[in-house]
């Protein structure tokens, strides 16, 4: 693990952030009196993700189907990743060389509407919402002459619109509407389905060991499990169905199948139950189920935002959460990256069975599938705080939105309004069954695309995906059982206190930085510009 001093964003970019969130400008520019009623047949507008070649590819054809209805020409452009994107944005500003429209997470529009490059979007919303039309979409939707939809911005689901409505304020303390969902995602857990399965059979065992639901769940199955291991003699062999451990498979009986290979797991220190891709969502997670803060903006919406989580009103309900996990990491029943020597991610942990279970985004838990589908892998909710005084479930919200920015003509802006509305509603079903990302709103989650896909079959890669979408929409999106898909306010700065917030796991578990508060105070000190 590596020492704190050593990890660190330098306070000089921090305080240069800090500086750009107390400098506001005068805000974006509204949207209230674009001529809606141009033609905008003819139209040339550019649009920039930061999208690799797999979505890019998909999300071409959708914009060709659009430029093919309206007329529009839209010049695409991937910056080759989402920090890419940023910088190249950023890097516009002064010679006003931004594109029309840009995918970006919250804290990019941040930065973005304090440099007054960011159209606020509630004029052409409201213009949507008033109008009438007797044209529809192939969805049977209200939509204008070129068969581009209406926006119906309350379809959209409020998990969603939230972050983008944090961004900036009226004088009423309500906030302006900056961007529109468009890609979509969570976490999800990877079962080792095999193993599972298997206990799942086994009398003696199938009310100790299963898949856990709650964090009080994963240390109990932990236990057992570990206890089971040790008692078998199972590291470092293979345990069969006859529930007897082998030195290799071809050792194992004939009519008798592989439960668990664990002959990568050399002792009881190289396995952890559950491993956790994401230490920044960890501990952000953690936080809110919890019932802690994690951030907030200033009350006085000026925009500026702060961490909270270590503030003295709150603390208590984050070192709660952390001495839940402390305890986990201490009877070695949880593991990040870094515990199996990784930088990023737990998959190939996972795959080569040193944790049974591994949380990861959405987005990318395919790659919990291991090579020669050598087990059967699931998806499952990730684990919650059964403690939580109100019942509340939380999973972050994870992907893009959709920006409007100041450039051009009346006839580029609404053109590019149209594409905006077309790829966060009217074709957002399609794109989300083509690429795995999660609806953004009821149309395009009812939509026979989306639907079809729900429903479709797959290889292992992509049934693991599809069972996520199903989660999404069953589990996560279940108001009713008290779920609730949650992302933390942005701010200039909030991304590097973002940063920090990942090493405080890791910190838990090697414990060279001392006690939890100890652990807290340090990071603090280390975000003097976003701390009150």
């Amino acid at each position: 693990m590596k020492k704190l001093l050593s990890i660190i964003a330098p306070i000089a970019l921090l305080s240069t952030l800090a500086m750009g969130g107390c400098a506001k400008g005068l805000g974006p520019a509204d949207t209230d009196n674009v001529d809606v009623t141009v033609d905008t047949r003819g139209a040339t507008i550019s649009f920039w993700t930061g999208f690799g070649t797999s979505i890019s590819d998909k999300l071409k054809e959708i914009v060709a189907d659009f430029s093919a209805k309206t007329g529009i020409t839209v010049e695409y452009e991937s910056k080759g990743g989402y920090p890419n994107l940023q910088t190249a944005i950023n890097l516009s500003v002064t010679k006003k060389e931004f594109p029309n429209v840009a995918v970006g997470y919250p804290d990019h529009f941040a930065g973005y509407v304090n440099s007054n490059i960011q159209l606020r979007l509630d004029g052409l919303i409201k213009n949507d919402e008033k109008r009438k039309s007797d044209k529809k979409d192939e969805n049977g939707h209200d939509a204008d002459a070129d068969g581009i939809r209406l926006l119906d911005y309350s379809n959209f689901y409020k998990d969603y619109t939230k972050e983008n409505e944090s961004l900036e304020f009226k004088a009423d303390g309500t906030g302006y509407v900056l961007g529109l969902p468009f890609n979509k995602s969570s976490e999800g857990m990877a079962v080792n389905k095999t193993f599972f399965d298997w206990f799942a059979t086994q009398e003696a065992y199938k009310d100790k060991i299963f898949v856990p639901t709650t964090w009080g769940e994963v240390k109990s199955v932990g236990l057992a499990v570990k206890d089971f291991f040790a008692t078998k003699g199972v590291y470092g062999h293979i345990l069969a169905s006859d529930g007897n451990v082998y030195d290799d498979e071809a050792g194992i009986p004939t009519g008798q199948t592989k439960v668990y290979d664990a002959t990568r797991v050399a002792d009881a220190d190289a396995f952890r139950l559950l491993s956790y891709d994401s230490t920044e969502n960890l501990f952000i997670t953690l936080v809110r189920q919890f019932g802690g803060t994690f951030t907030e903006l200033d009350p006085t919406r000026t925009g500026k935002g702060f961490a909270a989580f270590n503030d003295a009103d709150k603390k208590d309900k984050t070192l709660a959460a952390m001495d839940m996990y402390k305890d986990l990491a201490d009877k070695k029943l949880v593991g990040i990256p870094a515990t199996f020597g990784e930088s990023l991610y737990c998959s190939t942990p996972f795959c080569n069975g040193q944790s049974l279970l591994n949380v990861g985004s959405t987005a990318g838990i395919y790659n919990a599938i291991p090579q020669g589908n050598a087990f059967k892998v699931k998806a499952a909710a990730i684990p919650q705080n059964e403690n939580n005084p109100d019942g509340a479930k939380f999973v972050i919200s994870q992907g893009t939105n959709l920006a409007l920015f100041n450039k051009g003509t009346d006839k580029e802006k609404v053109a590019a309004w149209k594409l905006m509305v077309y790829l966060s509603q009217q074709a957002n079903g399609r794109f989300a069954a083509e690429t795995g990302y999660f609806p953004t709103c009821e149309d395009a989650t009812n939509s026979k695309e989306y639907q079809d896909y729900l429903e479709s079959s797959a290889d292992a890669k992509g049934m693991i995906t599809i069972e996520c979408g199903r989660i999404n929409k069953e589990v996560y999106g279940n108001k009713e059982d008290g779920w609730v898909r949650f992302v933390d306010p942005a701010f200039l700065g909030s991304s590097a206190v973002r940063q920090e917030c990942g090493y405080i796991p890791g910190y838990i578990i090697s414990g060279e930085v001392g006690t939890n508060q100890q652990i807290l105070d340090a990071v603090y000190k280390k975000l003097p510009d976003f701390t009150r």
